[in-house]
């Protein structure tokens, strides 16, 4: 898909993510070409108190924005749906039956890799070439380009047009899902240790050793966090007891500095989980990464996927 094939894009949505995208497309794809047309649709358009800010954004980008979904979307050769994971599904469903065969639905909302799979595979059933994207960074950090992992049938030619646009993006499959599926599981990871942190930052603001707390840490930074994560996980096999009733202790010392431990309650029962398994090797030796996951989704974490 070469760029000048493409003239007009549309935005689903004009937050964050919407502006960033529509200042970088301003820039570096349309410039100064006034055949390349940007619109959007956001219905908070219409919100007496987020409206007026969204309709002065448009038009400092030179955005042709609405408050509904109406018959100018036919226009668009591509659309990135940068709205929210609540109102992804219902974005696509309004934008679908405007929307011509071919068009590019670039889906940029942070869902499942099923509920991708299901938004894909309805919009597809009108023709239109769905790529699930996911969003590996902020926009306020990262403006336009933050790293992006596309998924989908048509991720590589969809890659071809941003990448001389200057979007950071790796193409991981052809099957719509697994981008947002890798995303939303890392989210387990970093929005836990979000908490995570802030229950630690405040144990130790409260015991005045912020900075000796984050000095701690040093020893972290000599392996990356891939490999503490899979050591971690690897010996959490046999060192679970251990690491449970050190746990104990964190919230014994939470108790005494008035904190609730609402993420080190959770620590402790996972690893009791672990305990209560008896998965726990009579020889000491830790098992290698990928054994030691198959033996926890195969005997410590309940569950079947729906």
């Amino acid at each position: 898909m070469a760029g000048g094939g493409v003239s007009t894009v549309a935005l689903l949505g004009l937050g964050e993510a919407g502006t960033a995208i529509s200042k970088g497309l301003s820039e570096h794809w349309r410039g100064d070409d006034t055949a390349r047309r940007l619109l959007s649709v956001d219905i908070a358009l219409t919100d007496n108190v987020r409206g007026p800010a969204i309709n002065d954004r448009a038009h400092e980008i030179g955005v042709e924005i609405e408050g509904r979904y109406t018959p100018a979307l036919a226009d668009a050769d591509i659309v990135f749906s940068v709205v929210t994971g609540v109102e992804a599904a219902h974005a696509a469903e309004a934008a679908k039956p405007i929307l011509k065969p071919g068009t590019i639905y670039l889906d940029i909302n942070t869902l499942t890799g099923k509920q991708t799979a299901d938004i894909a595979a309805s919009v597809s059933e009108m023709g239109i070439d769905y790529v699930d994207i996911a969003a590996m960074g902020g926009f306020a950090t990262y403006g336009y380009n933050p790293p992006f992992v596309l998924s989908g049938p048509a991720a590589e030619r969809v890659a071809a047009w941003m990448r001389p646009l200057g979007f950071n993006v790796t193409v991981m499959s052809d099957r719509a899902g697994d981008a947002s599926a890798v995303k939303i599981i890392r989210s387990i990871m970093v929005k836990g240790l979000e908490a995570l942190g802030v229950e630690c930052m405040v144990a130790a603001h409260r015991a005045g050793l912020t900075e000796e707390v984050l000095a701690c840490f040093s020893d972290i930074d000599d392996r990356t966090f891939v490999d503490m994560i899979k050591t971690l996980t690897s010996s959490h096999i046999n060192h679970a007891k251990r690491r449970m009733e050190e746990v104990d202790k964190v919230m014994e010392n939470l108790a005494e500095l008035g904190i609730e431990p609402i993420m080190s309650e959770r620590t402790r029962q996972s690893h009791a989980r672990t305990v209560a398994s008896g998965v726990m090797r009579a020889d000491g030796v830790n098992p290698g990464f990928d054994e030691a996951v198959e033996i926890l989704s195969e005997q410590v974490v309940k569950g079947t996927p729906a």
